[in-house]
């Protein structure tokens, strides 16, 4: 069972702030803009972040209807960019690039219902009377701000402390799922590094999680319309799976307890190394009539890992191991023999765990020796 405290208490919690015809530009393309003076905060911000949704009232809104408060959570995304030509209402109108720090969003969670983005238009000074409805439709169930005590309403961007963010997140209410991808078109990559993190527990490698789902409390309230569509390409989510989370967590006991450092980013499930000897592991959750295509999917992502993200880790701490493992590790331990031998021929190990012990599938090169 996953412990929610700890699920929660490894993310980062964010307010972003703008007037509600900018959030309705933020679902049609799934980013939102930071200015930027806020460069520097703004690499710090990491893909599976939570952000609250604070829309502002008429005083800094382009129309009268709009009312101040909070009306949904998001999730932060992948592929941070910088745009170069204005989005946003008041850069269209003002030919301005005032927000070019875009934060890719992949889920919105709204208290209110609006209708499918795909088939309105981005709010612009030519559509206003059409905005103007969606904006009624979008405040219908805001919160107060005065409702959620130590709600910050400084700015337009700061953190949110967990005591308040638990007042918004487990609100009695229905959330609206809407979920997408990232802006693209006449932006600039804008490279964001994921640094390797250390982890005492699986629960805290949900941390890069770019998706609220695994948390039960918040399922049950989920209302998913047919335009909702729900896509399953996020493979961080699938540490949130019982028997995945499971294996990842006595693979950490294990090696914790034999001393070595564990770390986990977006992209990596484990890796364990000592003075001498390292470990890069990828999990998956398996049985028999699954085990290739979750082992073909685990050996490229190990191949890729080892080659990025491993080698940036080694270059950045300047430490050369004498000895270096990488292993697929599968929930179940699979029949398939003559796959594993073909795994073995890429100089890659199979294992399960059991009783607190590595066991080996296959060909062992030393690695079961930790």
């Amino acid at each position: 069972m996953i412990d929610l405290k700890s699920a929660l208490n490894a993310k980062r919690f964010y307010r972003f702030t703008g007037p509600p015809e900018h959030w309705l530009t933020a679902l049609k393309y799934w980013t939102w803009g930071l200015e930027e003076h806020h460069r520097e905060r703004w690499k710090n911000i990491q893909t599976g972040d939570v952000f609250f949704i604070h829309s502002t009232g008429s005083q800094t809104s382009a129309f009268n209807n709009a009312v101040s408060g909070i009306i949904g959570i998001g999730v932060v995304g992948f592929d941070f960019s910088i745009k170069e030509a204005p989005l946003w209402h008041y850069e269209i109108k003002n030919k301005v690039n005032r927000w070019p720090l875009l934060v890719p969003l992949t889920e919105v969670y709204l208290f209110s219902e609006i209708l499918d983005p795909a088939i309105w238009e981005s709010p612009e000074p030519k559509n206003d009377a059409k905005t103007e409805k969606l904006i009624d439709k979008l405040l219908v169930n805001r919160i107060p701000i005065a409702n959620i005590k130590g709600f910050p309403q400084m700015g337009s961007f700061s953190s949110v402390s967990f005591d308040v963010a638990k007042q918004i997140l487990f609100q009695d209410r229905p959330l609206y799922l809407y979920s997408g991808h990232s802006l693209r078109g006449q932006i600039k990559n804008e490279e964001k590094l994921s640094d390797m993190a250390e982890v005492h527990s699986a629960t805290e490698t949900l941390r890069s999680a770019a998706s609220l789902r695994f948390l039960e409390e918040l399922n049950k309230r989920i209302i998913v319309k047919p335009y909702s569509h729900i896509t399953r390409d996020n493979d961080i989510l699938a540490r949130a799976e019982l028997s995945h989370h499971t294996v990842l967590q006595e693979l950490i006991n294990i090696f914790r307890d034999k001393g070595y450092a564990t770390l986990s980013n977006k992209h990596v499930d484990l890796f364990a190394h000592n003075e001498s000897k390292s470990f890069l592991f990828e999990v998956k959750s398996t049985e028999n009539r699954n085990f290739r295509v979750q082992a073909r999917k685990g050996i490229v992502q190990l191949f890729e890992y080892d080659y990025f993200e491993i080698d940036k880790f080694k270059k950045e701490k300047g430490i050369t191991f004498k000895e270096s493992y990488n292993l697929l590790v599968p929930s179940q331990e699979p029949k398939d023999t003559s796959y594993v031998k073909f795994i073995n021929s890429l100089d890659l190990g199979v294992a399960t765990v059991k009783d607190q012990k590595l066991i080996v599938i296959g060909q062992d090169n030393g690695f079961s020796k930790i």
